[in-house]
């Protein structure tokens, strides 16, 4: 490595970063590193460091790292615990990604590594991520990196007030101080055996008191499957048989390390298929991953069951399973019972990293409150959004993202993203009193150039984007809609308060007039096709052309595509 003399100063940060990390093995908190330059330099300094740590994760690209897991399978690392997590950004960064390493997989005293670019030019210079933002024609080089601002933003405030976060950058000097650090080779593992906190045992008490179904809520990190391990092995100490579903047994590790070896196990699949299979009581751990229908006919053929899953935003499939199980069973199992865990496991519940987390990603973002018992709707205001605007009111983005995230089955940090980069993007709202009622997000397709679209209809291509007129290209044989204006409704929401009171039409309504006016040809959606929402579309003029034949995993629903088209 290069020596660079900083005199009393390099003895000072060093004495800083050692201090924090005692005092964050202390507070059960996590460190953040952040380091800022060209790949070579962050590199050189986290392999090092890497090197001497034995509970490690690098996440990055696996050309640059031989133990690297890429981006994409990063969500694989998701309930495992580490000393050091390396998040490689100079391979893209993606925000699902990011709440993945950072919010789940580094235990208390553990430190997190972020890699970027060099700092000014970040989000200024093409990020490989925003490739997946980047609809045919667009360029990820041209889009906008709100987004990457954002985050960039979030750091820096991070780094000047937390003692838990440091940021070193290429340019300052200081290879002789980064040289200096000791990271944690490993930390104490959390506990494995014997005795349930005071939250679990709460939880455990009333799974004893409940002979029904009982459904357990919890965040990243904050015990549910160690509680459904102890559980199991007090019924089966009981003589009770138990039989524990899951997506794969590897994703119920944590379940067997508190339960024991001798829970039967079953994927959910094979026990529908098996018909002679019976047992007491059924546990199914990491619920959300498992499609609504499965859950629903294991519940048929097992009364007693206690299903647990992360309700957080890190996967989008903890809001569906809210949104929409939880829904199936107040009408087809209401005497079911509904428990949480709210105290982390791997760190504390105060700790910095977390609060962090939640707070740049949105992760907590909710619709906004009225408190008002009377509101006459009859007075909203109908009105549009410009990316631009979400970036820099803070209040306004939390509004418009948490009803977005309120009202949608499937929602994760990779939509936020989307909502403040994805290119040809519109957003409209009915707003009252300066806060909004229902929000609708959009987006242009068509307009493909002749040879492009040529290829589109003969199966020949699908560039990315253009989901909606390529459908109406290749499954109903109208290709004209290739070249013509059309405007998708990605999401359609309104706020809980002011369901059922017209809102949605009125939102919808404005929308389609606005877009005639301003010469788009046509505009559609695509959502799963629940009886009530396909209803919703027809009553507003819209035509069912398609439903799919087969039922989405999350909404237990098929796919649906509605048009109104216009005579312009």
């Amino acid at each position: 490595m290069h020596g660079k003399h900083r005199g009393a100063t390099t003895g000072l940060k060093t004495k800083n970063f050692a201090e924090a990390l005692r005092t964050a093995r202390q507070k059960q908190h996590r460190v953040l590193l952040v380091l800022s330059g060209t790949h070579a330099w962050c590199k050189e300094y986290a392999s090092v460091w890497y090197g001497n740590a034995t509970q490690r994760v690098w996440i990055g690209d696996a050309a640059d790292h031989p133990e690297a897991i890429t981006i994409a399978k990063a969500k694989q690392v998701l309930g495992s615990e580490y000393a050091m997590a390396v998040l490689d950004a100079h391979a893209g960064l993606s925000p699902d990604c990011l709440a993945a390493v950072c919010g789940t997989v580094v235990v208390a005293g553990g430190v997190l590594i972020i890699l970027t670019p060099t700092w000014n030019q970040w989000g200024k210079t093409p990020d490989i991520d925003y490739a997946r933002l980047a609809s045919y024609p667009h360029d990820s080089a041209n889009l906008s990196a709100h987004f990457l601002a954002r985050l960039r933003t979030a750091l820096e405030n991070f780094s000047e007030s937390s003692a838990v976060c440091f940021h070193w950058r290429e340019e300052e000097d200081n290879d002789e101080f980064l040289s200096s650090i000791v990271v944690p080779q490993s930390v104490k593992k959390q506990r494995t055996t014997a005795i349930p906190t005071a939250e679990q045992q709460h939880c455990l008490q009333q799974l004893q008191a409940h002979n029904g179904i009982s459904v357990l809520l919890a965040d990243r990190g904050c015990g549910k499957s160690a509680t459904l391990g102890f559980a199991a092995r007090d019924w089966m100490e009981q003589g009770e048989s138990v039989l524990l579903v899951a997506p794969s047994r590897a994703a119920a590790a944590s379940v067997f390390r508190y339960a024991g070896n001798d829970l039967a196990f079953s994927s959910p699949d094979n026990l529908l298929a098996d018909k002679n299979a019976t047992a007491d009581i059924l546990l199914i751990d990491e619920a959300a991953a498992i499609p609504l229908p499965m859950l629903l006919a294991l519940l048929e053929r097992f009364p007693h069951a206690v299903l647990a899953t992360t309700a957080d935003g890190y996967e989008g499939t903890g809001q569906g399973f809210v949104l929409r199980f939880l829904h199936e069973l107040d009408k087809q199992f209401p005497a079911w019972q509904r428990l949480t865990l709210d105290a982390p496991i791997r760190w504390a519940k105060n700790d910095p990293l977390q609060q962090w987390l939640y707070d740049t990603l949105l992760l907590n973002a909710q619709a906004p409150v009225f408190k008002e018992v009377d509101i006459n709707v009859s007075s909203v205001i109908f009105e549009s959004i410009s990316q631009a605007q979400l970036a820099q009111d803070e209040v306004l983005l939390n509004e418009i993202y948490g009803l977005l995230r309120s009202a949608h089955y499937r929602t994760t940090p990779d939509d936020l993203r989307f909502l403040l980069d994805a290119p040809s993007v519109s957003i409209y709202r009915l707003v009252l009193q300066g806060r909004t009622l229902a929000v609708a997000l959009l987006v242009e397709e068509g307009e493909i150039d002749t040879a492009m679209a040529s290829e589109i209809a003969a199966g020949k291509r699908r560039p990315r984007g253009h989901m909606l007129v390529q459908s109406l290209a290749i499954h109903l044989q109208q290709p004209q809609f290739l070249q013509q204006r059309v405007a998708r409704v990605v999401r359609i929401a309104v706020h809980p308060q002011f369901q059922a009171q017209g809102l949605g039409s009125q939102l919808l309504q404005e929308i389609v007039q606005r877009k005639k006016e301003e010469g788009v040809s046509a505009v559609g959606s695509s959502f799963s096709a629940s009886p009530e929402v396909v209803r919703f579309w027809q009553k507003n003029g819209f035509e069912l052309l398609r439903v799919g034949h087969r039922r989405q995993a999350a909404s237990a629903e098929p796919s649906a595509l509605v048009l109104m088209t216009f005579d312009n």
